[in-house]
């Protein structure tokens, strides 16, 4: 009998901790607007949102329908060379210049995300143009975004000519982003502040849940466990007795990729004794583009043409480099590395066979790039940011803008 009432007392007292507990949770997320910034950051995704959306001075964003951009005339801490830097925003909430855009006409327009944000592009091309090369490139948005921040240009620029020529400067994961961004939009979200950037957040009952069944009690145990790194701990002791995905572990080994902290979520290239590239978690196929497979991003591509008068501009798709598979020609031998430039290479001529049918010139120096590479790396050594180099951006902004001038040249 003593026993039954000892179980019956944990029971009650179990029961009425949960309670209370969940009645917590729910304070926190339904009051999630009016708590401390630094304390949002340990809540769910839905409670991020909420703060940003009743707190948007404090970000560094404008967040509009479909897109956002930069803080007019502001500044922020971004990477270059792995190291961070200050990026200030023009007027009009893009990385360019002060007081960059005027009656001048633009030569080049540039549409894109974190690669063409980037100063250390948009400044290579300049030094290849005589005239106004000018960016609008935001990081985290993919193709279904270009042709709303192209709206935007052109009502800012509507005194105006049209630019002589729109580079499109396509990256690998552009094709997920627009994907997430679409998946949004078509359950009815059109504010840009609810699209994911990061693929671990695209799912939609973080959105949609009206309440909270111990989300924010989860997430805050969650951080803790990412803090004191148990959860990489835990996942090494898991792979070291090859419970997990061996076969992947087994190719990383080969490939010389492997993740310099168990708790860091990225994969690293040892390029040689001194350097240590960062590469993107990410599958091969992932990154696939096909008319068929992916009808989705050609539509997209699709409404952004409709939108350009190519009477008077004159239009390019390029390739961006992708760091999984800049290297290949080095490591010949890496079955990991070759996977991810054979997709590059298929995608590359899907992309030139349906271009061809279009009035847009196709543009991929990725084969050029990889030469290079071969004895020199285009990205960060100190495995910070796997975006290129200032040195890869100068070797890029160079090619492609050779290229764009040949073509023009041939024409």
């Amino acid at each position: 009998m003593k026993i039954y009432n000892l179980i019956k007392l944990i029971f009650i007292n179990t029961f009425i901790f949960l309670i209370l507990l969940l009645l917590i949770d729910n304070l926190i997320f339904y009051s999630a607007e009016n708590l401390p910034k630094e304390f949002i950051k340990y809540l769910s995704y839905k409670s991020q949102v909420k703060y940003r959306l009743n707190n948007n001075e404090e970000s560094p964003n404008i967040y509009e329908d479909y897109i956002y951009y930069l803080k007019p005339n502001s500044s922020a801490i971004s990477m270059s060379d792995g190291k961070p830097f200050t990026e200030y925003s023009d007027e009009f909430g893009y990385s360019n210049p002060p007081n960059y855009l005027n009656t001048e006409q633009i030569e080049v327009l540039l549409i894109g995300d974190s690669t063409t944000q980037a100063p250390d592009l948009s400044n290579g091309i300049r030094n290849h143009f005589d005239g106004k090369v000018y960016s609008l490139g935001i990081g985290g948005q993919g193709i279904f975004h270009w042709k709303h921040q192209y709206r935007r240009f052109k009502k800012i620029y509507s005194d105006f000519s049209n630019p002589k020529i729109i580079l499109l400067l396509y990256d690998e994961n552009d094709i997920g982003d627009t994907l997430r961004a679409l998946k949004y939009q078509r359950a009815g979200y059109k504010q840009s502040i609810y699209y994911p950037k990061n693929p671990i957040h695209a799912k939609l009952y973080k959105i949609n849940r009206e309440y909270s069944f111990y989300h924010e009690i989860y997430s805050l145990i969650r951080y803790f466990v990412s803090s004191t790194q148990i959860r990489g701990k835990l996942k090494t002791f898991l792979e070291d007795k090859n419970l997990l995905k061996k076969n992947l572990k087994d190719k990383l080994i080969k490939a010389k990729i492997l993740p310099k902290q168990p708790s860091s979520g990225f994969m690293f290239l040892n390029y040689n004794e001194n350097c240590k590239i960062r590469m993107v978690n990410a599958e091969p196929n992932k990154n696939f583009f096909s008319e068929t497979t992916t009808a989705e991003i050609v539509k997209q591509i699709e409404e952004l043409l409709k939108l350009i008068n190519f009477d008077e501009t004159k239009v390019f798709f390029s390739y961006n480099p992708p760091v999984n598979s800049t290297y290949n020609k080095k490591f010949t031998e890496n079955d990991l590395m070759k996977e991810f430039a054979e997709i590059q290479i298929k995608s590359s001529s899907n992309f030139e066979q349906y271009f061809n049918k279009n009035q847009v010139n196709y543009i991929d120096v990725v084969p050029k790039i990889r030469t290079i590479a071969k004895n020199e790396s285009l990205h960060p050594c100190n495995g910070k940011d796997s975006h290129l180099s200032k040195y890869g951006y100068r070797v890029y902004a160079t090619l492609v803008s050779d290229e764009v001038k040949k073509i023009l040249k041939e024409n």
